[in-house]
């Protein structure tokens, strides 16, 4: 239990921000745009006056393309089952046309003007396919409706970037912004960079020209992440130490047990001319033995239980289902066996030490019943 127990706080020690690092990474766009002091689906701020800002930014030297997103919480129903109980809420991304950064479809196309492309769940949830119709509106109190818009399903798709419990819709950014009433506004901005340029000098031209806003790098955006689940690290570091701790303690346990009922044996032994640094390393390499059968076994048990704890945390609001807590990494799980070895040499060479460094006879005067 001790080794499984280590081997998941140290698969959980690194595993979100590597997860959230190879999933950005995918996207194809280095730099991102937001207002001051959020992430991008963090909160429902924006940025104003887009449109001027985004012919500043794309003049910067280096950019290469620039990939707006609005964001927005939306009613969606069936069109012609109004009053059945089948609206839902989801989020509403509002793209720049061939902007595939955040969905890959399924069946069909992306969306075009006055079309929706729909999470796969979300479609089988409503029942409609490629072709039908849907109608979004804005949030409204009490069942009712704001502004509203009927649009045409485009396809269907997987949205990286959602949560478990979002099932998303895609359509044109300008289709979402007359919806939402935000004509010149927008969440956040992916940057492209051109090939061979740095992406740092980049964003320090970006940040120049954009002082309202806030520019990271892809490394930036998992330091930020990785500042907000730091409870998990340090919950990880706490539990791992621990857990070794334990697991040192009781191979030390056996291990005194071992000698001390072998007191007699390891007498004769010494009597007879046997080095001591033999005997030790002999004691030793038992208790070795025995934490690393007894690791091996916890190295697996541990790989089932980070499942188990990953179907569990994977439904944490506002994390996207592809982040992963517990990521299998045979340096992690190395690691945790490495450690477990050296922690029964440990453990074996401290009770060998202390049992043979005393003479013979006193030795058999222990080990007399």
């Amino acid at each position: 239990m001790s080794t499984a127990m280590l081997a998941d706080m140290l698969m959980l020690g690194g595993g979100i921000q590597r997860s959230f690092g190879e999933l950005l990474e995918t996207r194809g766009y280095e730099l991102r745009v937001s207002p001051k002091g959020t992430l991008p689906f963090d909160t429902e701020a924006t940025i104003p006056g887009w449109g001027t800002l985004r012919d500043s930014v794309g003049g910067v030297a280096g950019v290469d393309r620039v990939a707006p997103v609005l964001a927005m919480s939306v009613s969606v129903e069936v069109e012609g089952e109004e009053g059945r109980g089948g609206a839902r809420r989801t989020l509403a991304l509002g793209l720049d046309a061939g902007n595939r950064s955040l969905y890959e479809v399924v069946e069909g196309d992306g969306p075009g003007a006055g079309e929706a492309l729909v999470d796969a769940r979300l479609a089988e949830a409503l029942g409609v396919r490629t072709g039908g119709r849907l109608r979004l509106g804005t949030a409204a109190e009490f069942g009712t409706w704001g502004r509203s818009a009927s649009v045409r399903v485009s396809g269907t798709g997987n949205f990286v970037f959602a949560t478990a419990r979002d099932m998303p819709v895609a359509l044109p950014l300008a289709d979402l912004q007359v919806l939402s009433g935000l004509e010149d506004e927008v969440s956040f901005a992916m940057i492209r960079v051109s090939a061979g340029v740095d992406p740092e000098a980049v964003r320090a031209g970006v940040a120049a020209v954009a002082e309202r806003v806030e520019v990271v790098t892809l490394a930036g955006i998992s330091d930020k992440l990785d500042e907000r689940l730091s409870y998990f690290r340090q919950v990880a570091a706490i539990l791992g130490s621990v857990s070794l701790l334990v697991a040192v303690l009781l191979i030390g346990t056996i291990t005194a047990v071992s000698v001390s009922e072998r007191l007699g044996v390891i007498a004769a032994v010494r009597a007879i001319g046997v080095a001591r640094r033999r005997v030790v390393g002999e004691l030793v390499a038992e208790s070795v033995v025995l934490a690393a059968v007894g690791g091996g076994a916890g190295i697996g048990l541990g790989v089932v239980v980070a499942g188990y704890l990953e179907s569990i945390l994977a439904g944490l609001p506002g994390l996207p289902a592809a982040v992963r807590f517990f990521v299998l990494q045979p340096g992690s799980l190395a690691t945790a066996y490495g450690l477990v070895i050296a922690s029964g040499a440990v453990a074996g060479a401290v009770p060998a030490m202390r049992a043979t460094g005393r003479e013979a006879t006193e030795l058999l005067r222990r080990a007399e019943p």
